[in-house]
């Protein structure tokens, strides 16, 4: 029998040992195509990723209008990506975030649908009362009202709509910035100032700014002005499952704000925490929720008075490394004298309406993840 050569035989060994090295890749491929359908083109340049359209019909029009908003003041040319919706925990488990970015994505956003959502939660609530839920909690889960399963879904919908501003904004502005899913909501990776992106995601959900009902209800214990446009957004530490926060449970009076943060009690700097209202919320989940709250609403009072055309100007500005506080200072956008500026975006917060009932009973498993729905877009 004639020996192979040597040169022949590293190659054979070469394809051997590479056929096991692409086994778990196309077992993951096949796991991903085999969990969902691809959905192209929702908005221009953003694709969906889910079990069936049904999953990806209440996005549809929401998500058209935010690409459209965020054009506005980014251009045509916005990140292009892909949101994948998981319908359980299993079918999350098949999605493999680097792969799908090699798909020439720029960003990806991995999102539960309520049921997977809940499915979390419970998991997470057990883990932490030691296998126990708390009572009656899981017959109220598994039975939700018609209401309680639109504001739901209205939740999700304006959560990934936030994320995906957040993510296009980054990834527009810095795609030399590694991007990961896990940290969608961390703005402080874009160039521009920290209130500005805040404001630029409001502006892309559209309605009422975050937060607004915790804003108003605790206004004298907010941030000044002059620092929230100086400041980095508040940190919220991971949770060990690897998004930010835990669980937490709110009763009374108060709903869940979009972005984080919204003052209640909570821990912080010797027990004490900004405002109350039965919000079990540690001190920085506050924070944030109250800077959130002030971004957006600035953002808005600054477009109410100086008018787009003007806030566009100070988003470019902010583009080329200049200080858009510059440009807030002139006579014909918000004038000069900090004081006064600060006086009439509180007086213009005090008058604005809070949309939607205030809420009861509510579980939330990552604060940041939790808005309000907004109404139809400008």
């Amino acid at each position: 029998m004639r020996a192979i050569p040597t040169a022949a035989r590293s190659l054979v060994v070469l394809a051997f040992a590479g056929s096991f090295c692409l086994a778990p890749l196309v077992a993951q491929t096949d796991s991903f195509a085999k969990n969902f359908n691809a959905f192209k083109g929702i908005a221009p340049g953003v694709d969906f990723y889910a079990a069936n359209r049904s999953n990806v019909a209440p996005f549809e029009k929401p998500v058209k209008e935010a690409k459209a908003r965020l054009e506005t003041f980014l251009g045509p040319n916005v990140a292009r990506g892909a949101v994948i919706i998981c319908s359980s925990l299993e079918q999350k488990d098949s999605v493999n975030e680097a792969r799908v970015l090699r798909m020439g994505y720029q960003w990806v956003l991995i999102e539960l649908t309520p049921e997977a959502t809940q499915q979390q939660m419970l998991a997470r609530i057990k883990a932490q009362q030691g296998g126990e839920l708390p009572a009656g909690l899981l017959e109220r889960m598994k039975s939700p009202s018609p209401e309680m399963r639109a504001a739901g879904e209205a939740r999700l919908v304006s959560s990934v709509v936030q994320r995906m501003a957040y993510a296009a904004l980054t990834t527009t502005l810095a795609p030399e910035k590694l991007y990961r899913s896990s940290r969608a909501d961390d703005v402080a990776r874009s160039p521009l100032p920290d209130w500005m992106d805040v404001g630029l995601a409001w502006y892309a959900v559209g309605g009422q700014p975050f937060n607004l009902r915790q804003l108003k209800e605790r206004l004298e214990e907010s941030f000044p002005l002059e620092d929230v446009l100086t400041m980095p957004r508040p940190f919220v530490a991971p949770s060990s499952s690897g998004g930010e926060g835990g669980v937490f449970i709110m009763r009374g009076g108060q709903g869940a704000g979009g972005g984080a943060g919204a003052p209640g009690s909570g821990g912080g700097e010797g027990g004490r925490a900004r405002g109350g209202g039965g919000m079990n919320l540690p001190k920085d989940v506050q924070d944030r929720m109250m800077f959130d709250g002030q971004s957006s609403s600035f953002f808005a009072y600054t477009i109410q008075k100086a008018g787009l055309d003007k806030v566009k100007e100070v988003v470019a500005a902010a583009r080329e490394g200049k200080n858009p506080g510059d440009l807030l200072s002139r006579e014909d956008v918000l004038g000069k004298d900090p004081e006064k500026l600060e006086e009439g975006w509180r007086a213009w917060v005090k008058e604005l309406k809070v949309e939607g009932p205030p809420g009861g009973f509510r579980v939330i498993a990552s604060p940041d993840r939790q808005q309000p729905a907004p109404p139809p877009g400008k």
